[in-house]
């Protein structure tokens, strides 16, 4: 098991990078979407981390990253 880069997107661009069993860089988008449940419960842990007095979000779709952010990249 690999760590993927996940990208979130409702209306702004969150991005994450998470293991997800049986996926690896090279996994297609499908696959990854095969795991909503996992991405969605860290994805919302680390918003209430970031935001406890709370949050409401109507949507999000997510899936591979394909542009790593320049300022978020590993060094």
């Amino acid at each position: 098991m690999a760590k993927v880069r996940i990208q979130l997107a409702p209306e702004i661009e969150f991005k994450m990078e998470l293991e997800v069993p049986e996926v690896d860089a090279g996994t297609r988008d499908y696959d990854v979407q095969q795991h909503k449940t996992e991405i969605y419960a860290e994805f919302e842990r680390r918003l209430k981390e970031a935001f406890p007095e709370g949050y409401r979000m109507h949507t999000f779709e997510f899936g591979l990253d394909t542009g790593w952010h320049e300022a978020l990249a590993e060094e």
